[in-house]
């Protein structure tokens, strides 16, 4: 379970060496932690009880933690378990499988090295601390709703970098809410050895970005991603299940990894993800878990399907890639800690729309095939959000013995339509396609979808598309919804993004930073250019009636020719 099976002599001296350096620097670099307190009112559990439940899993568990592990003895056992039922009563809150993943490096630390100070005392609070900062999902109680809010943004990380892989991992039905659960609830100590989990978590210390790690996990998947594309379709678990960081070497290569993509990343997933999650735990602390909004929580994030670029940074992007004229403002200058993406614009509203007013580097996109795509993958079945928790639910039961069985594991994606209307909608979706690759390459040039361009699509919608609360249609004749999935989903398109909120909040966020929206003139009929020339003055319509008149003698003319 441990990852620790067979421990090097050379590994075991790393193990010792990374103890005494964490026990030396962890009191300080998680000073912050204990300085906010405890969450207020995930549970009821009061302080000084603890469940026979909780007092019975605990015991079991501390039993099985690092089994194979030679500093596991009797004596470190029981500091574990004292351990795990101290921060249980302390932070008043229900023991949850996987905790003890977590402790177990604090009691290893504890146990080989002793941290400053009271070293028991000082090994609770750094505990204690890191499961404040970094462990959120284990104050949510048995409503998963942080855990399942982080890996909805997996997902959609993964989708964005990895589409190719994202889909053929759910077409065998291998889903994250299988696979990522041990690494996001156990932050990757699950069947990690000892030394790597310590270097690995002192570097995620020392970041301080409890949003870092879904990089990690999509990292880590880029790194085996040959493995997974080479298993056999009945091999994908284990595939995955081998999915580990087993040595000080891989770590480095995952973390670099990580980084890249953080870097490569629209800013809004980040800034996106820490709002959501702050605002989930800020709501558990008021009304504690179990109570009624948890349910659509569950129900709104099961729509957060797709990654969403702020109006803001598009706005910013669009600065950058210096599409402004003379005209532009200081407010317009973009942040110097925002990434530099080159980001296409597509539009997919319809053209009167787009005529009205539109960013000068949006390329417009609103075909007919398109309109009838839109149309047909209205009728397809979506997933539901109460069949992902209750695969949540599976998925918790036993972290130590999470087995991805392809008879259980969930299916997160669409789900696709059956007979003629799969045949229609693959069509069409070629239609679009073919229609979409026209466009933009005569917008951007042929090389826009290269990897080694990097690019970035936004997809910019209208009020079909978003509604109120900026949750993306998928009926009411949007067309978002659809192209998204079609290029993500089904043809695997990587760096695909939706603009949130669609033209409107963008142009108003545009307008605020004075920024000047382009406008198409209406092609007139002749009445309207005929109305056109008399508005304009006496002159104006004479010389017009003139030039009229000399065609139609012109007309005659000829006529009487023939």
């Amino acid at each position: 379970m441990s990852g620790d099976a067979s421990i090097l002599p050379e590994e075991h001296e790393k193990s010792l060496a990374l103890a005494a350096e964490c026990a030396k620097l962890w009191p300080k670099m998680l000073a912050k932690g204990q300085e906010d307190g405890p969450p207020e009112g995930a549970t009821n559990v009061e302080p000084s009880k603890l469940s026979e439940a909780d007092v019975h899993t605990i015991k079991v568990d501390v039993l099985r933690t690092r089994g194979n592990h030679p500093a596991f003895d009797a004596t470190m056992r029981e500091q574990l378990r004292k351990m795990l039922t101290e921060l249980c009563r302390k932070e008043r809150i229900r023991y949850m499988q996987g905790l003890h993943e977590v402790a177990a490096v604090f009691a290893y630390i504890q146990s080989v090295a002793a941290f400053d100070g009271d070293s028991e005392a000082s090994a609770l609070n750094c505990f204690t601390s890191f499961v404040r900062i970094f462990m959120p999902c284990f104050y949510d109680g048995e409503s998963f709703v942080i855990l399942h809010v982080t890996l909805l943004f997996f997902r959609q990380l993964l989708l964005y970098h990895l589409p190719h892989l994202h889909n053929q991992l759910e077409e065998a039905g291998v889903a994250p809410v299988v696979y990522a659960t041990p690494w996001f609830i156990t932050l990757f100590a699950y069947k990690n050895p000892l030394h790597v989990i310590m270097r690995l978590w002192h570097e995620y210390i020392r970041r301080g970005d409890p949003t870092f790690v879904p990089f990690l996990a999509v990292a880590l998947m880029e790194l085996e991603k040959q493995a997974f594309l080479d298993a056999q379709e009945d091999d994908f678990n284990s595939a995955v299940d081998r999915t580990r960081i087993t040595s000080l070497e891989k770590l480095k290569d995952v973390w670099k990894a990580a980084e890249n993509l953080h870097a490569r990343t629209p800013k809004s997933f980040t800034f996106r993800m820490s709002k959501v999650l702050t605002q989930v735990r800020q709501q558990l602390r008021k009304t504690g878990t179990g109570a009624p909004w948890t349910g659509s929580v569950l129900a709104r994030a099961e729509q957060e399907r797709r990654l969403a670029l702020l109006a803001r940074e598009a706005v910013a992007q669009h600065v950058r890639d210096g599409a402004l004229g003379a005209s532009s403002t200081g407010e317009t200058v973009p942040s110097t800690g925002l990434p530099s993406l080159k980001v296409l614009l597509l539009d997919v509203r319809p053209k009167s729309a787009f005529d009205a007013e539109h960013l000068s580097c949006a390329v417009h996109f609103h075909p007919t095939c398109l309109q009838r795509f839109a149309l047909l993958s209205a009728g397809m079945s979506q997933p539901r959000a109460e069949r992902l928790a209750a695969a949540l639910k599976r998925a918790m039961v036993d972290v130590g013995d999470l087995v991805l069985r392809k008879d259980s594991a969930p299916v997160l994606g669409v789900a696709g339509a059956a007979g003629a209307g799969a045949a229609d909608a693959t069509v069409l979706g070629t239609e679009v396609f073919q229609a979409l690759q026209a466009a933009a390459s005569a917008a951007w040039g042929e090389g826009w979808l290269s990897e080694s361009e990097r690019a970035h699509l936004a997809i910019l919608g209208g009020e079909d598309d978003w509604d109120s609360a900026q949750l993306c249609k998928t009926d009411a004749g949007g067309v978002v919804a659809a192209l998204f999935e079609l290029l993500t989903e089904q043809l695997s398109m990587p760096r695909v993004s939706v603009i949130l909120g669609g033209a409107g909040v963008l142009h108003r966020e545009a307008e605020k930073r004075g920024v000047k929206l382009c406008s198409k003139a209406v092609e007139l009929g002749p009445q309207d250019r005929l109305r056109g020339l008399l508005s304009g003055g006496a002159d104006r319509a004479s010389r017009a009636f003139a030039s009229l008149r000399q065609k139609a003698k012109q007309a005659v003319d000829a006529r009487d020719a023939q």
